[in-house]
């Protein structure tokens, strides 16, 4: 191999060298990036259970609510016909 030959090899091991450094750096960066939108996303999507947990309970709490709303209607509506036919006897 000539002197020329081996001064180009060397000159594009060291570019070659160089470009991978910068891909490394590139990487880790990334990665760091990545690392902390997954802790973000965890954080997150503790929040939302957090949350649909909570909306769980209120909407049960709610469901309770309207079937005994429900509950005092009908009996409502029972004393409500049977005050009428008192009322028609009288």
């Amino acid at each position: 191999m000539s002197r020329d030959q081996c001064d180009s090899v060397a000159v594009s091991v060291e570019s070659l060298l160089t470009d991978a450094k910068r891909m490394q750096m590139q990487c880790r960066e990334r990665s760091e990036q990545l690392s902390i939108a997954a802790a973000q996303l965890r954080t997150e999507s503790a929040a939302l259970r957090e949350q649909c947990e909570a909306t769980q309970l209120d909407m049960a709490l709610i469901r309770r609510q309207l079937e005994e709303l429900k509950d005092t209607k009908a009996a409502f509506e029972a004393r409500e016909r049977q005050a009428r036919k008192l009322s028609k006897q009288l």
